[in-house]
């Protein structure tokens, strides 16, 4: 990590960055809409700018109105110029009738018309002898403005994140408050990890202060300051040891790039545990093993510890939790879940268990020989794959690294080869349901033809009928899947 002991603002000055203080806080709008006002504005108009509206293009006739532009609380407005030259002043007000940001452009005066264009994403200020100045909506956007805020109380913070701002860069002490952007009717906190982990969870609020975007962004935590730079259009997070992480403004900006969805989002792990698995049966039965063996159990809100251990869990939609224990001689086991304890009235041989509901499952032994469970006896069925997983729809599936990492699907009698190769781990919740994990822990879903390439990384993934899907990484942090 690279470390400084001169705060941001004064690296800011060097660097020629813009600190900005508060602006008020607008509603959101995704599309500029262009409207018509009095041309009388009470507005502060800058130096050296005029109203000068018309009613067309071929005439330099007074208009009674002026076209203006309203976005996510700003009032833009299309000035000209007291020596007349042919360029627009475009200048933008708050919700107070403050200036935030003004722009000249050359190639049009005497606004009589403002376009928008919505796939383009452009505005287009028309003048005399139509005459036109096209500006993107990228492009049109003010500034962000960096603001301090009390500490707490902060809004909902996001599972394994919390509020951890520091009054600099050379200390851990926690300020009274903490450095937000306010922007275009969102405000951004820059969030660090329960696990302290070194980065920040950057999370946008719309002013309802519900979660409209957030981003986990490494190199950097527990921030002191946030600085604006316009010529780069960058925002620059700074926190301990003068760490410092940045992001562009398109990249920030929620209305032009919103929240990924679908997406993987973080959820805090068990406390004082690291998860090595995860088993979903549905959104209401999701299980996840530690590596000490103990099987812990999501709430909706936090992790549960139940009775332990095992070495591998299977959870299925009806709730039912299964597991194996190969160090225990292959045992077989299930949970009882009102008494917190394993019951071992299963055969055993099993280093993998893959169950439908409480009393239907499949198993794989070390051999990779895989088996059904009939009745009471495990009855063998084929060979060899090195993992297995079946869906609610009683469908199995498979993978088998060893021989060119193969995904298998079990059509009752033999292993079917007819689906792409390259994944080392397979789950399937049902046929709509499927995801798999190759050896670089890229994350797929099958769509029914190919395995669809989706963001994230992990090591661990599990699916469910009902569209949950739950995962953890390398690091044992754990996510669930957003649709």
């Amino acid at each position: 990590m690279k470390t400084h002991s001169k705060s941001l603002s004064v690296a800011a000055l060097a660097l020629g960055l813009l600190v900005l203080v508060a602006a008020p806080r607008a509603e959101a709008q995704l599309t500029p809409t262009a409207m018509q006002v009095p041309s009388s504005t009470p507005l502060a108009i800058p130096a050296g700018m005029k109203v000068t509206c018309t009613p067309g293009p071929g005439t330099g006739a007074a208009s009674p109105t002026c076209p203006v532009l309203k976005w996510h609380g700003y009032t833009y407005w299309a000035f000209s110029y007291g020596d007349n030259r042919v360029a627009m002043g475009i200048v933008v007000y708050d919700a107070a009738g403050k200036v935030v940001a003004q722009w000249e452009k050359p190639g049009a005066r005497y606004v009589y018309a403002i376009t928008v264009d919505p796939i383009a994403k452009n505005v287009t200020f028309a003048g005399q002898s139509d005459a036109k100045v096209v500006m993107t909506w990228d492009a049109l956007f003010p500034p962000p403005v960096v603001v301090q805020v009390p500490s707490s109380p902060s809004p909902a913070v996001p599972a394994g994140m919390k509020v951890t701002c520091t009054p600099g860069p050379g200390t851990g002490a926690a300020s009274p408050t903490c450095p937000v952007i306010q922007w275009g009717g969102y405000t951004y906190w820059a969030f660090s990890y329960v696990d302290n982990r070194v980065a920040m969870g950057i999370v946008a609020y719309d002013a309802a202060g519900k979660v409209v975007a957030q981003w986990e962004k490494p190199g950097a935590r527990y921030v002191y300051a946030i600085a604006v730079d316009p010529s780069g259009r960058n925002v620059i997070f700074a926190g301990q040891s003068d760490a410092k992480i940045i992001m562009k403004w398109s990249d920030l900006f929620p209305p032009l790039a919103p929240p990924v969805t679908p997406r993987w989002e973080l959820v805090a792990g068990p406390v004082g545990a690291t998860l090595k698995q995860v088993s979903v049966g549905s959104a209401n039965a999701v299980w996840g093993l530690d590596t000490g063996g103990f099987p812990w159990k999501w709430n909706g809100s936090a992790w549960e510890k139940k009775a332990g251990t095992v070495s591998t869990l299977s959870v299925t939609s009806d709730g039912t939790v299964w597991a194996t224990n190969p160090p225990d001689s292959l045992r077989v086991l299930k949970l009882d879940v009102a008494n917190n304890k394993w019951t071992w009235n299963l055969p055993t041989g099993m280093k993998q268990v893959a169950a439908i509901n409480a009393t239907t499952a499949w198993g794989l032994d070390n051999g990779g020989s895989h088996y059904w469970l009939n009745g009471a006896t495990w009855e063998k069925k084929g060979c060899c794959v090195s993992q297995i997983s079946v869906g609610a729809d009683g469908v199995l599936w498979a993978t088998n690294p060893p021989d060119a990492n193969r995904v298998l699907r079990w059509d009752g009698t033999k292993w079917a080869y007819n689906i792409p190769a390259g994944m080392t781990f397979v789950s399937v919740g049902n046929a709509q349901n499927i995801w798999a994990l190759n050896g670089s822990d890229q994350v797929f879903k099958w769509t029914g033809a190919t395995w669809q390439a989706t963001p994230g990384a992990l090591r661990n993934i599990s699916a469910a009928a009902d569209g949950s899907a739950w995962g953890i990484n390398a690091q044992g942090m754990v996510y669930r899947w957003i649709p």
